[in-house]
């Protein structure tokens, strides 16, 4: 039975990503958990059933509210960019200290950076291992975990990766990207936090990892290779980090002034020297760069399926290198009738606008060995894991359906609808998701848009009068 059962949890920076992780496994454990945000509104939406406290970390008034009752707080918040990072880090964690020692607070798990004091640390991580000490400070026992780059959809640092990797075929390799590495699992990490919240001995600094050391190049090669993508590095001496920062934000969504203290990170090797976190939590075994690519690649699949689901906001990562078109219609015709229109999809041309233009792409999919052409679909309703047409089933919920397509594209296809009520008919809400792989995906996505747009549009136009004027089928 977890210890943490029953106890009031504080999680602070719950709009990040690694809160996003930790606080849903918190409540499976069986934890009372209290998040805590400048921006609760959303943090409501996404967590019904959490307690949400508004607070400002820069406001030390603000903290005793969400303080009060508290048995473990976990810290997770840090500054990546500004001029004055430091000074606002500092800020914040003695307000959090001295509002923490006030309410009674019993421990502290702080998530930091690795990097020995030893080394010309960047910036950013002597900031992180600052805020640390300071934390450590006061009367409260502080467990600090330091880790390196956290492998999951929804890191900035692994976002990066995926994004320079996917779109540049070929790249020059500054020097950091030579930096030896010790990356972590999303899943391990969030183990890690919860068995530092659970030891009965807390306190102290502790260095946790992966089961692997790479350099930053071997990380893009290998994530390449599990995408199935070549890639040529050209190594180069010098390329400063300001420099690296513009090009990494020409490139991708990251912007140039989180990318910086990333980029000024890797210049510091990051490597696990002090082996006792797998004395001090014998029940984690983290497992190795590859696996940890593969469950974040799946859980970006799985956050979009419960999206489409339950209709939650997206949690982060979801959306990493996704492309979507997006359709929201109206419909004068109940919740109930809508969906079971929408149940009864496939097995017939006419739920297909423009058919000629899906005749010559099944045509081509067939002749590079996929499913082609195909009018089929089960009896009765649709439910997950059914074949219908050229889709299978990846999700079904009472008014939701998320399709998965079989045709051979350079990248993953869905399409989902789903069904809400609105004033006194409904809402059609369909959407095409694509996630490219490479650059070649891209430009599929981007160079067919001006057929896909038109089919997308009419594909719901179609949908909404069936669900307006037909009968809908009823399931055997």
């Amino acid at each position: 039975m977890s210890e943490l059962k029953g106890r009031t949890v504080l999680v602070t920076g719950a709009t990040g990503y690694v809160a996003s992780r930790l606080i849903p496994a918190l409540g499976q454990l069986g934890a009372s958990v209290r998040a805590t945000s400048r921006n609760p509104a959303v943090l409501k939406t996404r967590w019904p059933d959490v307690e949400i406290v508004a607070s400002d970390l820069l406001d030390e008034t603000s903290l005793t509210p969400a303080l009060t009752g508290v048995e473990v707080a976990f810290y997770l918040v840090h500054s990546m960019g500004g001029s004055d990072f430091e000074s606002i880090d500092r800020t914040a964690a003695g307000g959090f200290l001295r509002a923490a020692e006030r309410a009674g607070v019993k421990r502290i798990v702080y998530l930091s950076g690795l990097g020995s004091a030893d080394q010309d640390l960047s910036e950013h991580l002597k900031s992180r291992q600052e805020v640390g000490r300071l934390l450590s400070s006061g009367k409260i026992p502080v467990t600090e975990l330091r880790c390196a780059i956290v492998i999951g959809s929804g890191s900035v640092a692994f976002d990066m990766l995926r994004y320079l990797t996917e779109r540049l075929p070929a790249m020059i390799a500054p020097r950091w990207l030579s930096t030896r590495i010790q990356p972590l699992a999303e899943a391990d990490l969030v183990r890690y936090l919860i068995a530092a919240a659970n030891e009965p001995n807390p306190g102290g600094v502790v260095e946790i990892g992966g089961r692997d050391v790479l350099t930053y190049r071997e990380m893009i090669l290998r994530y390449a290779a599990r995408r199935r993508l070549r890639r040529l590095i050209a190594s180069v001496p010098v390329l400063s980090p300001r420099l690296s920062s513009y090009w990494v934000n020409l490139i991708t969504p990251v912007a140039a002034s989180i990318a910086r203290p990333l980029i000024e990170g890797l210049r510091n090797e990051v490597v696990v020297t002090d082996e006792s976190s797998s004395a001090r939590y014998p029940d984690i075994d983290p497992v190795g760069y590859d696996e940890a690519i593969v469950a974040a690649l799946e859980r970006q699949v799985d956050s979009l399926r419960t999206a489409v689901v339950t209709a939650a906001p997206p949690e982060p990562g979801m959306e990493v290198g996704l492309l979507s078109d997006n359709r929201t219609l109206s419909v004068r015709s109940s919740v109930d009738r809508a969906a079971a229109l929408l149940f009864s999809l496939g097995g017939d041309p006419s739920w297909y606008p423009f058919r000629l233009a899906w005749w010559v792409r099944a045509r081509i999919d067939s002749l590079v060995g996929g499913v082609g052409l195909s009018w089929r679909r089960p009896d009765g309703r649709l439910s997950e894991g059914a074949k219908v047409d050229w889709w299978t089933v990846e999700a079904a919920a009472d008014r939701a359906l998320l399709l998965k397509a079989e045709m051979k594209t350079p990248g993953e296809a869905w399409l989902s609808f789903r069904v809400d009520p609105s004033g006194e008919g409904s809402e059609l809400q369909q959407s095409a998701f694509f996630l490219p792989r490479g650059l070649l995906g891209r430009a599929y996505w981007w160079v067919l848009l001006p057929v896909h747009a038109p089919i997308f549009r009419s594909m719901a136009t179609r949908l909404v009068s069936r669900m307006e004027h037909d009968e809908a089928p009823r399931p055997s």
